[in-house]
């Protein structure tokens, strides 16, 4: 069986997905202390950090247009940040379904 005669998941199952997924990196930067403005948004190397990956790959990701959505805004001395929402809507959005 293919990845294609697989059902495609519902909006409610991506919407829970992603609530768990938006916890879990929310708890991750509490944890490591991380430096967040009030509507959640990370710098890019904390962004990266969450996500696994260096902040090289994070901002070529970005600059391909291939990343999560970006604000050019500061947060802690980075130009570019990330709110941990669209981080969490781009991991899952990536999810492979088998």
């Amino acid at each position: 069986m293919s990845r294609r005669d697989l059902p495609a998941r519902s909006t409610e199952e991506f919407q829970q997905l992603v609530e768990s997924t938006m916890a879990m990196l929310l708890r991750a930067a509490q944890d490591r202390k991380v430096v967040m403005t009030a509507d959640m948004r990370v710098s890019e190397t904390e962004a990266a950090g969450l996500l696994g990956y260096a902040p090289g790959s994070l901002k070529n990701k970005r600059q391909a247009g291939k990343g999560p959505v970006h604000y050019d805004r500061a947060v802690n001395g980075s130009r570019v940040s990330y709110r941990l929402m669209d981080l969490a809507l781009w991991l899952e959005s990536k999810r492979q379904v088998w």
